[in-house]
């Protein structure tokens, strides 16, 4: 049986780590007009578009190599050289503008797949690497929720926050939006008309709200602030939300929330 060139495995590969470490430059302190935004939204969508269909290729060669429940060995052994490589490659690229948080569940992801690739089973291959994919994939969600996160928590523009929360919410009405943010419907209309610097909670929500859509309908991302949870200390999220030091839990049960029950 014949695997997969190795010429052809590193070149997608490459071009994933590519996709994770160089498409991500930071974007500076300025506002983000409207204007601006979509072409900038339009152009992540392309990325992720090209993120699974390289992951999509790299599963094709993976049939095309595989037999029944067999694969090549030296295919196995190529996959698992270039996978290893990959992970130390990304461990040391990632982008400053991710939060700590996502670096280190970037790179928790990493190590359990490094470990994975060290201790192959001969006789189950495949299980490593459909482990690697399901890794990829996680790392691609955590890169678009700091992209998301990125844009919609822009402390520079109130109004562009408000109309996101308008596009992302449609069928929720101003007045439980304004209590999601802790603003009067009046004062956050103001903000939506004149804009100006956000409130730091306008800004949290945006960033949960860009995260929870993926996964669920808008309805849904309004009844997930309201559930109570262990990880806040018995609390709903909307309960801690004025609160910094939940900040960061607040967006990782975010991301565990959407990668639990969505895309």
């Amino acid at each position: 049986m014949t695997g997969l060139p190795n010429a052809a495995m590193d070149a997608t590969m490459s071009y994933i780590c590519r996709l994770f470490a160089t498409r991500l430059r930071p974007k500076g302190r300025a506002v983000l007009s409207p204007a601006v935004l979509e072409p900038d939204r339009a152009g992540l969508e392309e990325l992720e578009s090209r993120i699974r269909r390289a992951l999509k290729s790299l599963q094709d060669e993976l049939e095309a190599a595989a037999s029944g429940a067999t694969v090549d060995p030296e295919y196995v052994k190529r996959f698992a050289e270039t996978a290893r490589r990959l992970s130390v490659r990304l461990s040391n690229e990632l982008p400053p503008q991710l939060e700590p948080d996502a670096v280190a569940e970037i790179r928790r992801i990493i190590i359990n797949s490094l470990n994975d690739l060290e201790e192959i089973d001969p006789d189950r291959p495949l299980d490593t690497i459909d482990s690697f994919f399901v890794a990829a994939e996680a790392i691609r969600h955590i890169v678009r929720d700091a992209l998301d996160e990125q844009i919609a928590g822009d402390r520079g523009d109130a109004r562009l926050l408000v109309q996101l929360l308008r596009e992302q919410l449609p069928r929720i009405s101003q007045a439980e939006q304004a209590k999601l943010v802790g603003l009067s419907t009046r004062h956050l209309q103001r903000l939506g008309k004149d804009g100006g610097i956000p409130p730091r909670r306008l800004a949290l929500v945006g960033a949960l709200v860009q995260i929870l859509r993926y996964a669920w309908t808008p309805e849904g991302v309004v009844a997930w602030f309201y559930r109570e949870r262990r990880a806040l200390d018995g609390h709903a999220p909307i309960d801690v939300l004025d609160d910094i030091g939940f900040e960061a839990h607040l967006k990782r049960l975010a991301r565990q929330g959407r990668a639990g029950h969505g895309s």
